[in-house]
């Protein structure tokens, strides 16, 4: 949504909105001409805007929005507003349930970084613009397209990425090959004369018949990955944190790639974006020193704190995929013993992937398990984080009530420490920081 205002604001557009708590991006966008108000009362409200965008994140019941209903004020969802900014734009969309702001970010920077003038709205804060938003130009335009609430299907890209199709948003498809038949529907969206660029363990679940359909419309398949696609690494090895490889293409090599960004899972999202670099025109000899100066994303793998005894890392993951990744990329850069704190989002989310956060959280030498973050949601009778906690086999697992995770993570002095979700527990950082590091110095 931050975006949407970033881009409005550029365009010479009034923005006012409201948030439930203010934030350091609420901060940035007030200091960048928006008028925002905190609380969900239409009486904060000055006159009637133009045209309302909303999330879907809003619940049902908000004051704010009822006042708008009831004045008949034009309202459309985010994606409807995304499809009218990149509506006869040249534009780059990137799916998948996990990887779509790392990668989205990674290919603006190296567009960025080839000369080639773009527009991005990112659905993270990249360090290395300091924005979710980065504008140059209007001819192209880069942006991430969210299988939630089905909105990816309002983009009709030149180009796209799909980077993962595993089973999430149930609640919005209600079956795995419903949310399948999704991302078939949004990959049949790309224009004619366009490209795919898909994970290549993806191609079973995209189906002979869609396949024959983008030929049929002259869209060209280009599958990447680890060892084995199209565009593929080799001799891909770490050495003191730091990733390096060879990316192979179907006519050329390039050499001596690196990427500061800790994880397998990162190296994989650096090859989906330097293939799209590639595919797009730009000069893929800009890799080798492009690559490095990518300073990742917030909340994606963020070290918060480090010294010669100490990690915390923070960390968005908010499904198990996400989960392995990211824990196997802090013992493949950090060693262990590794701490996690996980924070489940979405009580549907919770139910539907308990399984596979039992599973992934065990990978944990200490795994700790917090409170559901309900974002949008309402509770469901029966579903919490012990649904969860009661799957795990890990012996050394920890439940705790309330914020009563951080005195046991205080108390406890871990080594390497990941704070994981997609909720508020990152919010406790400063505070973690503080008397787990700043106290052991003073003593």
């Amino acid at each position: 949504m931050s975006a949407l205002v970033r881009c409005c604001l550029l365009w010479g557009i009034r923005v006012s909105g409201y948030d439930r708590q203010s934030s350091a991006i609420t901060d940035a966008l007030i200091k960048e001409g928006a008028q925002i108000h905190f609380e969900d009362d239409p009486e904060e409200i000055v006159g009637h805007p133009d045209l309302v965008i909303y999330t879907p994140a809003i619940p049902a019941d908000s004051r704010v929005k009822a006042h708008f209903v009831r004045f008949k004020v034009p309202m459309v969802k985010r994606s409807e507003a995304l499809e009218t900014v990149t509506k006869g734009i040249d534009t780059i969309a990137v799916a998948g349930t996990h990887g779509k702001t790392t990668t989205s970010s990674m290919i603006s920077f190296l567009l960025h970084e080839a000369g080639i003038k773009h527009t991005a709205l990112l659905g993270g804060i990249a360090a290395n613009y300091a924005s979710n938003f980065h504008s140059e130009s209007l001819d192209l335009m880069v942006v991430e397209a969210d299988e939630y609430d089905r909105s990816f299907l309002r983009l009709h890209p030149r180009w796209a990425v799909v980077t993962a199709m595993d089973a999430d948003h149930l609640d919005i498809y209600g079956t795995y090959e419903e949310m399948l038949e999704g991302y078939r529907q949004f990959i049949r969206q790309i224009q004619p004369g366009g490209v795919l660029i898909y994970q290549q363990r993806l191609k079973s679940k995209l189906g002979d018949k869609l396949v024959k359909e983008l030929k049929e419309k002259k869209v060209k398949l280009i599958s990447y990955g680890l060892e084995t696609a199209d565009y593929h690494t080799e001799d891909l090895k770490v050495e003191n944190g730091i990733w390096h490889w060879d990316l192979v293409g179907p006519k050329e090599k390039w050499e001596h790639l690196s990427l500061l960004m800790p994880g397998r899972h990162n190296v994989e999202n650096a090859t989906a974006a330097s293939t799209m670099l590639i595919e797009t025109g730009g000069d893929g000899n800009t890799l080798k020193e492009a690559l490095p100066r990518y300073k990742g994303v917030s909340r994606r793998f963020e070290i918060k704190y480090m010294d010669a005894e100490h990690v915390l890392i923070d960390d968005y993951a908010h499904h198990p995929e996400e989960l392995s990744a990211a824990i196997t990329a802090a013992r493949e850069t950090f060693g262990g013993p590794v701490t996690g704190v996980f924070q489940p989002h979405l009580f549907t989310r919770t139910r539907d992937l308990a399984a596979g956060f039992a599973a992934a959280l065990d990978k944990l030498d200490f795994p700790v398990l917090i409170d559901i973050y309900p974002a949008r949601e309402e509770p469901i009778e029966g579903v919490s984080s012990l649904m969860i906690y009661d799957l795990m086999e890990n012996p050394n697992k920890k439940w705790c009530s309330g914020d009563s995770w951080i005195s046991w993570v205080v108390n406890s002095k871990p080594v390497v420490l990941i704070t994981l979700g997609a909720g508020d527990l990152d919010k406790h950082i400063p505070e973690l920081i503080r008397k787990l590091y700043t106290n052991e110095k003073n003593k």
